[in-house]
C-alpha cells in the first residue's frame, strides 16, 4: 500500500469518527463557565467601579473647607464607614459560600445533605456575628479627639482599625472553620456507619 492509499484510508476512517456526546458534553460546560467567569468578572469590576465613584462623589459632595484645610463632617466618615462594612459583609458573605459547598461537600461525602444544612447554620452564625460587629462598633457621639483640627486624621485611623478588624475577624472564623470541618466530618461518617438503614432513611428526610 503506497502513501496515497495510506492518506485515502485514514481520511476515510476519519469520515467515520463519530464526536463523543461525553466529550462534546464537557467541552460545551467548559465554554459555558469560561463566558459565566467573565461575566462575573465584568460584573464585579462593574459594581468596584461604580463603588469607588459613589464613594468620590459622597466625599466631594459633604467636603468643607476650614481654614484652608478640606474635612468632613464626622457623622459623613462614621456612615461610609459603616456602608462600607455592611457592603463586605453582604459581599464576603455568599463568596464564602461559594468555596464552603464544594470543601463542605467533600468533607461529607457519606451525606451531602449534611453539608448544606451545615453550612445553612454557619450563615446564620455569618450575619449574626458581623451584624453584631457593626453595631457595636457604631458611634453615634463623636470622640473628643474627631473634632479637633486633625480630628479627621484621628477619625480616619479608627475607621481603618475597625474595618481591619472586621477582616481579621473574618479570616480567623474562616480559619477556624476549615480545621474544625474535617474532623466533624470523620465523627459525623463514623457516626454514620453506625446507623441502620432505616435510621439512614430517617436522617436523609428533608425536614417539613
Amino acid at each position: 500500500m503506497n502513501v496515497e492509499e495510506l492518506l485515502r484510508d485514514t481520511l476515510h476512517r476519519a469520515d467515520a469518527y463519530a464526536v463523543s456526546p461525553d466529550l462534546f458534553a464537557r467541552v460545551q460546560r467548559s465554554i459555558e463557565e469560561d463566558r459565566a467567569h467573565r461575566h462575573r468578572v465584568r460584573t464585579a469590576v462593574g459594581w468596584t467601579l461604580t463603588g469607588l465613584l459613589s464613594v468620590a462623589v459622597y466625599l466631594a459632595t459633604l467636603a468643607e473647607v476650614v481654614d484652608g484645610r478640606v474635612t468632613w463632617p464626622w457623622w459623613a466618615l462614621e456612615a461610609l464607614t459603616t456602608a462600607i462594612l455592611i457592603t463586605l459583609i453582604l459581599v464576603l458573605g455568599p463568596l464564602i459560600r461559594r468555596f464552603g459547598d464544594i470543601f463542605a461537600s467533600s468533607v461529607f461525602t457519606a451525606h451531602p445533605l449534611t453539608a448544606q444544612r451545615f453550612l445553612r447554620v454557619l450563615d446564620v452564625a455569618y450575619y449574626l456575628v458581623f451584624t453584631a460587629f457593626v453595631l457595636i462598633e457604631t458611634q453615634v457621639v463623636p470622640r473628643d479627639e474627631w473634632l479637633g483640627a486633625s480630628g479627621n486624621a484621628a477619625h480616619a485611623q479608627w475607621l481603618t482599625g475597625r474595618i481591619g478588624g472586621m477582616l481579621l475577624l473574618m479570616g480567623v472564623l474562616h480559619a477556624v472553620t476549615i480545621a474544625l470541618l474535617p474532623v466533624l466530618g470523620v465523627v459525623f461518617s463514623s457516626i454514620w456507619r453506625q446507623l441502620t438503614p432505616e435510621e439512614r432513611l430517617t436522617a436523609s428526610d428533608e425536614p417539613r
